[in-house]
């Protein structure tokens, strides 16, 4: 009997044991998901506060270009008055249509400084700089645009960069 009374005994105490390194691995569990979670809540505070703010940003500049009533769908209307414009100027170049051809071989040396356009004809200006190696680089990028005909009409060499002007035909 006093055997059995031991092993009894060892049990217990084994049992008390393994409930305690429960208890204590538990806990740490506990606190290591709680710092995880804690991180999460965070970041999604972060974001959510980054959102806000591009969202403002977006609905102030939505707002000068539609006025104080932007409506359910700004882009949408962004996109009816452009079609407006280029509806009433069919007959000649689309302002916008030139400055994307403008911007797509565009480096970060160039700054537009003034486009206007009359009929089937437009004028642009500009400053590049201060990489003015690129600059020729970059016009002849122009003249494989597909919709329109770029052609060098000025060119200056100022303290900086380039001052230029080009001319703008439909192809």
């Amino acid at each position: 009997m006093v055997a059995s009374e031991t092993d009894r005994k060892t049990a217990q105490q084994e049992g008390a044991s393994a409930s305690k390194r429960f208890g204590r691995n538990f806990v740490w569990v506990i606190i290591v998901c709680s710092l995880f979670m804690g991180g999460q809540m965070l970041r999604y505070h972060f974001t959510q506060v980054q959102l806000d703010e591009i969202l403002a940003e977006t609905n102030e500049l939505y707002s000068s270009v539609l006025g104080p009533d932007i409506g359910g769908s700004p882009f949408g209307r962004l996109q009816f008055e452009h079609g407006k414009l280029t509806a009433t100027n069919s007959i000649g170049l689309d302002p916008l249509s030139i400055l994307a051809a403008l911007s797509l071989p565009a480096v970060e040396s160039l700054r537009l400084e003034g486009l206007s356009v009359d009929g089937k004809r437009g004028r642009v200006r500009g400053f590049f700089g201060p990489n003015v190696s690129r600059f020729d680089a970059y016009i002849e990028d122009l003249s494989d645009d597909d919709s329109f005909f770029f052609s060098l009409e000025k060119r200056e060499d100022v303290f900086g960069g380039i001052v230029f002007s080009l001319i703008v035909e439909p192809k």
